[in-house]
Formats: structure tokens, C-alpha cells, sequence
């Protein structure tokens, strides 16, 4: 190695002053090369940060909601007494002197009014509202008993669970639908190796196939959110998952299967 440096010394050294700078032009052209290639293209440092999302469940257009919540921080109760708080002492009830007299001609309050100035009915505006429904024959009380309006449910319609191709995989997946056609895919405790151009695909290939077979027919539902949560992704409506039914992670860069998952309706 030294007799091999030592030359490689001797024939820099030889060379003119043009010829040296052309070589170090070709160096750091090289360098920076193999910088683009390690951080741009192959990306390794992608494979060491998870990149985390957490998604509530998919809204319909139809206004269903599916039943997922996300874990969330528990509000402080603003009801709630701190034990080393010491209690307000008990005052006794004053009555207000700026109240209004209840004497014929003044207002009072009307027992459905609220606190606010100006909704005080007078008598005589009682009177004439008491004249008004008796003219128009209505009843005191007016009974009205409507059932709930038939709401769209969201149901899981397929689901499937994810198995580690060349690179470790875990989590669960759903088909969530409303009965609109409207449909999400849906990850569950998903959790699989970061890396360069992630996308999510549904496969007519089943999970255990080869991996060039992914791609022979397969729709692509977008870049994956991340590597690690719940997330949600849309389904073309006329998508026939009886064909599509493998949900694959997909390296779009290298054409590699990070994990896969068969959707079993149901």
C-alpha cells in the first residue's frame, strides 16, 4: 500500500499545473457524486428515522365517521377541586336591590328567559301573546316525536394483516366503506423500515409472490405517510378488490416489497 501511494506521489508531482487542477476538478466531482448517491439516491439515512403520522378515522363524504379514535392527552377537568386548595368560605345569599319590582306595569322576567338585559316580558305583552294563541287555537303544548334520520354506518368490509417481505412489517388493515362506494384503506398499529420513495400499492399479485409480479397489475394509492401509525388512503371507488386484494409496500426507487398484507372480505 505504501509503494502503491508512493507512486501515485510521484505521478501527481510529475504532472503540470493544468493537469493537477483538471485532476482535482475530476476528484471533487467524484466526491460530490458519491455524496448525492449516499444521501439523495439511496438515502441511507432514511433507514434510521421513523417517520411517525397518527390518523383519526377516515370522514366519508356522507358525513359516517369511522369508530377509530387516536390517543390523546386527557384535558385537565376544570371541575376538578385540587385537594391542597383550601374552599371558598360560604357567603350568604343577598338579594338584589336592583332587581325590578314585580308590581303592576313592570317588567318581569318571564320564567323561559334568560339572564341577559332586554328579555324581560312585561305583563301586558304576556297578555297579548296569551290573546294571539287562544285567536289561533293553539295548544299549550305542541308534542313532536321524530325518529333519528337513517345515517350512514361505516363497516369493515375487508381486513388483512401484514407480513415482513425484505424488510420487517407489522400491523393490520381494514377496508372501511359506508355503503356509498366511498372507500379508505385503513393502517392499524403499522410499523415497517423507513426508506426512499415509499408508496402504497393494491396488487392482484397475492402477498407471497414474486417480486417483480407487484407491479405486472396494481393501482397506487400514493407515497406512504409513514413508516410507523395509523393512516388512511382512498380507494378508487370502481376498484374491484376482489382482483386488487394485496396491499403492498412498495420502494418505487429500487422495486423492492418492504411488507404486504390479503385483504379477506368479510
Amino acid at each position: 500500500m505504501k509503494r502503491l501511494i508512493s507512486r501515485l506521489w510521484g505521478w501527481l508531482k510529475a504532472l503540470s499545473v493544468r493537469a493537477k487542477v483538471l485532476v482535482a476538478v475530476v476528484l471533487a466531482a467524484l466526491l460530490g457524486l458519491l455524496i448525492w448517491l449516499v444521501f439523495f439516491w439511496f438515502a441511507f439515512q432514511t433507514y434510521f428515522i421513523d417517520d411517525k403520522v397518527e390518523e383519526a378515522g377516515p370522514l366519508f363524504d356522507s358525513g359516517a365517521v369511522a369508530d377509530t379514535e387516536v390517543d390523546e392527552p386527557a384535558a385537565p377537568d376544570p371541575t376538578a377541586v385540587d385537594p391542597a386548595t383550601p374552599a371558598p368560605e360560604a357567603t350568604a345569599a343577598v338579594p338584589d336591590a336592583t332587581a325590578p319590582a314585580s308590581d303592576t306595569g313592570t317588567a318581569v322576567p318571564s320564567p323561559a328567559t334568560g339572564p341577559m338585559p332586554g328579555d324581560e316580558l312585561s305583563p301586558e305583552l304576556i297578555a297579548e301573546m296569551d290573546e294571539a294563541m287562544e285567536e289561533l287555537g293553539m295548544p299549550e303544548e305542541q308534542p313532536v316525536e321524530e325518529t333519528m334520520p337513517d345515517m350512514p354506518q361505516v363497516r369493515v368490509e375487508a381486513s388483512g394483516e401484514f407480513i415482513s417481505r425484505s424488510h420487517p412489517t407489522q400491523g393490520q388493515v381494514e377496508v372501511l366503506g359506508d355503503g356509498t362506494g366511498q372507500r379508505f384503506l385503513r393502517f392499524e398499529d403499522f410499523r415497517t423500515d423507513n426508506g426512499p420513495d415509499l408508496n402504497v400499492y393494491l396488487s392482484a399479485a397475492p402477498p407471497d409472490a414474486p417480486v417483480g409480479q407487484f407491479t405486472d397489475v396494481y393501482v397506487d394509492l400514493g407515497d406512504l405517510k409513514g413508516n410507523v401509525g395509523s393512516q388512511n388512503y382512498e380507494i378508487p371507488r370502481d376498484l374491484d378488490l376482489d382482483v386488487y386484494s394485496t396491499v403492498v409496500i412498495w420502494c418505487v426507487r429500487f422495486s423492492v416489497v418492504f411488507g404486504a398484507a390479503e385483504l379477506v372480505p368479510g
